[in-house]
C-alpha cells in the first residue's frame, strides 16, 4: 500500500511515517516545512515540498506514486493565532484542502484519515465527552476542523471517498528511541515547554488558572502518547480497507491529569524543581477535556499501552535532553 501523507514532516506525521515503514507500507510526504522538519525522516523517505491547496501538484503525486489512501495531518493548529486571524484558519483548514480532495476524486483515491481535534466540542457539557456531544468550538481553529470534518461527510456523498476523523485529545510524548519529538517554532504544549523550562531555557512555567472547579485547582486534560495516538491511524487505515463508512472517533485514554500534576511528573523525572509562577486563565480553556474513546476501543480493538503520564514524559525528557535545539536542520 502507498500512502500520502500530508504535514508528514512535522511532530505526529513523521511519527505516523515511522510506524507505516516498519507496517511495510510506503509512505510519500507532502509538506510545506513551514513547521517540519527534513531531519524528522528518513532520507530514503519520498518528500514532496508542497501544500495540499496545489491541486495539480496533489494529482501528480497520487499519479506518480500510485497512492492508495491519504493521512492528511496538513493544517494550522495555534489556537490564539486562529483568534487572532480566523480567515487565515479557515482558508488553510478548510478551503485550501478542497483542493485536495478533488485531485481525490479525479484520480478514484477513495480513502483519508484526518487528524481532527477535541476542539470541536467546545467547552464540554458532559465528561468524559462521546462523539455525539454537541458542536460548540470556542476558537476558529476547533471551527475550522469541524468544517473539515462535515466536508469529508459531503465528499463521501458526492464521490464516496470514504473517511475515519481522529478527534484527538493532547497528543504528547516522543518516539521511545529518542529520535524523533515536538520542536515547534512557538511551543504552546504543556510537557514541551515544562522540559524546557527544566533544561533551563525558560526562567519559570506559567500556570495558566489556579481557580478552576477541579480537584487541585487547574486544568485538567487527557494525554495521549504519540505511539498510540499514531497506532490508531493504523487501525483506522486497516478499517477503510476493509470497507469501514465514514466516521468520526474520539482518541484519547479516558482518564484526564491536571496541569499541577503533570508539573509535578516532569519535575520528578528531570529531578529539575523549576519555578512554578501562578497565572489568571486563558480564555477559552475549559475546565476539563476527557475523552471517552469507548467507540475506537469497541470497534477498532484499539488498546492504548503507552500512555501512562510517567512513560509520556520520560520518552519527552529523553527527546528534549537529546536535542536541546531541536532538529539539527530547522527545515
Amino acid at each position: 500500500m502507498n500512502v500520502l501523507v500530508t504535514g508528514g514532516a512535522g511532530y505526529i506525521g513523521s511519527h505516523m511515517v515511522g510506524m507505516l515503514v516498519s507496517r511495510g507500507i510506503k509512505p510519500i510526504v507532502l509538506d510545506t516545512l513551514e513547521f517540519g522538519h527534513t531531519s524528522s525522516l528518513d532520507p530514503a523517505i519520498p518528500l514532496i515540498i508542497g501544500n495540499v491547496s496545489d491541486r495539480e501538484l496533489v494529482r501528480t503525486i497520487i499519479t506518480d506514486h500510485a497512492i492508495d489512501a491519504v493521512i492528511h495531518f496538513a493544517g494550522f493548529l495555534l489556537v490564539e493565532e486562529s483568534v487572532k486571524d480566523p480567515i487565515k484558519y479557515m482558508k488553510n483548514n478548510v478551503v485550501g484542502p478542497i483542493a485536495m480532495l478533488e485531485a481525490m476524486r479525479e484520480t478514484g483515491v477513495k480513502k483519508i484519515i484526518f487528524s481532527s481535534t477535541a476542539a470541536v466540542y467546545g467547552t464540554p457539557v458532559v465528561t468524559p465527552i462521546p462523539e455525539h456531544h454537541q458542536k460548540e468550538p470556542v476558537s476558529p481553529y476547533g471551527l475550522s476542523k469541524w468544517c473539515f470534518e462535515e466536508m469529508l461527510n459531503q465528499y463521501d456523498k458526492l464521490a464516496g471517498i470514504r473517511s475515519v476523523s481522529l478527534r484527538y485529545f493532547n497528543a504528547a510524548g516522543a518516539s521511545p528511541a529518542g529520535n524523533r519529538g515536538e520542536d515547534h517554532a512557538i511551543e504552546t504544549h504543556l510537557i514541551p515547554l515544562a522540559c524546557q523550562t527544566a533544561l533551563g531555557k525558560r526562567t519559570d512555567m506559567k500556570v495558566y488558572g489556579t481557580d478552576y472547579k477541579t480537584p487541585d485547582g487547574t486544568a485538567v486534560r487527557d494525554y495521549i502518547h504519540i505511539e498510540d495516538l499514531c497506532q490508531s491511524h493504523l487501525l483506522a487505515l486497516d478499517a477503510l480497507a476493509n470497507g469501514h463508512k465514514t466516521d468520526t472517533y474520539n482518541v484519547g485514554t479516558g482518564k484526564g491529569q491536571s496541569v499541577l500534576e503533570v508539573l509535578r511528573v516532569v519535575q520528578k523525572v528531570t529531578g529539575v524543581d523549576f519555578q512554578l509562577t501562578m497565572s489568571p486563565r486563558r480564555s477559552g480553556d475549559p475546565a476539563e477535556l476527557v475523552a471517552d474513546s469507548t467507540r475506537i476501543k469497541t470497534e477498532f480493538g484499539w488498546n492504548p499501552k503507552y500512555s501512562d503520564i510517567t512513560n509520556i514524559v520520560q520518552t519527552a525528557w529523553k527527546w528534549h535532553k537529546g536535542h536541546p535545539e531541536g532538529y539539527e536542520n530547522r527545515h
